[in-house]
């Protein structure tokens, strides 16, 4: 993944972008656990916040699903 902290997109919305890039071109397949969000905001340098969010609205928009405990995976995309 790479942010760019000065660009006009939002850094929740070039996160997701990515996360979808990274899932149709196979890089990322149904069943992968996605990076935590901590590990997402240390690597980056961004706030746990804009990670969560971006993990919502995968999840909300059927790209991903959270298990409680367990982490965030890539859904199956019909």
């Amino acid at each position: 993944l790479w942010l760019s902290k000065n660009g006009d997109v939002s850094l929740r919305d070039q996160l997701t972008r990515q996360i979808m890039l990274a899932i149709v071109s196979g890089e990322l397949r149904a069943g992968d656990r996605l990076p935590s969000v901590r590990e997402i905001a240390l690597r980056h340098k961004i706030h746990a916040n804009t990670a969560s969010a971006a993990y919502r609205w995968l999840e909300e928009n059927g790209w991903a699903t959270a298990r409680p405990g367990s982490g965030v995976y890539v859904r199956e995309i019909a």
